[in-house]
């Protein structure tokens, strides 16, 4: 028996061809293969050409495991059960990308998984599967913390400080910089620049997606790193956010690992200088906390699990080594 197991992200699609001992066979990348962020016909399209370079060397599989975040509707599981016909697959089963991140960074059934990047969700997961989840509602109503959240505080403070409303800042020019802006019309001494500078941050700002303004995350870090009082402030906020969202889902009865992943608490908080992470408040109260890249280890380990096979620590420590030796090579 040969097992699909399969990444279906808003930028790209990985897939694994493996075996029900955990050997992996083989590797595909593919362009978006989530339907919100592609359509559902290109996702799809995107799932079958992943699988497609995945099943060179093993032909045909029997099980497709897709883990995915938002909507898993009928008929995307519809299109991609189409496509991968064609590979012998016989079963699709849609998982949720939160199931998948936090089975990406260990083999215990019970825990907590906690994703920050662009947006914010969190979970509780129990016996192997998702006991509660809290956010994940997008820019607009919810995901505190995440890379929107920080960028657009990033956009205001800046705005904020060349308007006089604030102190100064050291993001104003770096900020102005990501934006394509001019750097010489923020001179603290040219109340004419700095009008000018505010009028093209906000024609550049109300031009582009909303979301676009995560890209201003890293900013915060870098300058709070560097000691600059109002990036420290919003990074802070923003760790206490993410503790809230994590607490949102814990509970006393229930202890084990927490998984995180995304750019936010990946790069950002954990990698935090020693002198910046005194103040920032710890993502997982004192519980083990497992940084991973992605889901695609725990989308395999998903898919010997739908099958009936068990994951001890040698399979997954199996399968996770194969999965990083294939994705090194891409």
């Amino acid at each position: 028996m040969i097992l699909l197991a399969l990444d279906a992200g808003g930028t790209s699609t990985r897939a694994v061809a493996l075996t029900p001992a955990g050997e992996v066979l083989g590797y595909g990348r593919g362009p978006a293969g989530n339907p919100t962020a592609a359509g559902i016909g290109p996702a799809a399209d995107a799932i079958g050409a992943a699988v497609g370079v995945a099943l060179s060397a093993a032909g045909s599989a029997e099980v497709a495991v897709v883990a995915m975040a938002g909507e898993q509707s009928d008929a995307f599981r519809s299109d991609v059960t189409e496509r991968l016909a064609a590979y012998g697959v016989q079963r699709v089963v849609l998982e949720h990308d939160l199931l998948a991140l936090f089975c990406s960074g260990t083999p215990s059934p019970d825990g907590y998984a906690l994703i920050a990047g662009t947006g914010t969700v969190a979970a509780r997961v129990s016996g192997g599967g998702l006991a509660a989840v809290v956010g994940g509602r997008g820019w607009l109503l919810g995901d505190a913390g995440g890379g929107f959240w920080i960028g657009r505080r990033v956009a205001r403070a800046v705005v904020a400080a060349l308007d006089g409303q604030t102190a100064p800042t050291a993001l104003t020019p770096v900020a102005l910089s990501a934006l394509g802006i001019d750097t010489r019309t923020a001179d603290p001494d040219d109340p004419v620049g700095r009008v000018a500078a505010i009028r093209q941050a906000v024609s550049t700002v109300y031009a582009r997606r909303p979301v676009a303004l995560a890209e201003l995350a890293p900013l915060a870090f870098a300058a709070a790193a560097a000691h600059d009082p109002t990036a420290h402030a919003i990074v802070v906020a923003a760790s206490q956010a993410l503790a809230d969202l994590l607490d949102a889902v814990r509970v006393p009865e229930l202890t084990g690992p927490v998984v995180v992943g995304g750019s936010v608490v990946v790069r950002g908080i954990l990698a935090a200088p020693e002198a910046l992470a005194a103040d920032l408040v710890p993502p997982a109260g004192g519980a083990p906390v497992i940084s991973v890249p992605d889901g695609l280890v725990g989308a395999a380990v998903l898919a010997l699990r739908h099958t009936g096979h068990a994951v001890d620590v040698a399979t997954f420590e199996r399968l996770r080594a194969g999965v990083l030796a294939r994705t090194t090579w891409s």
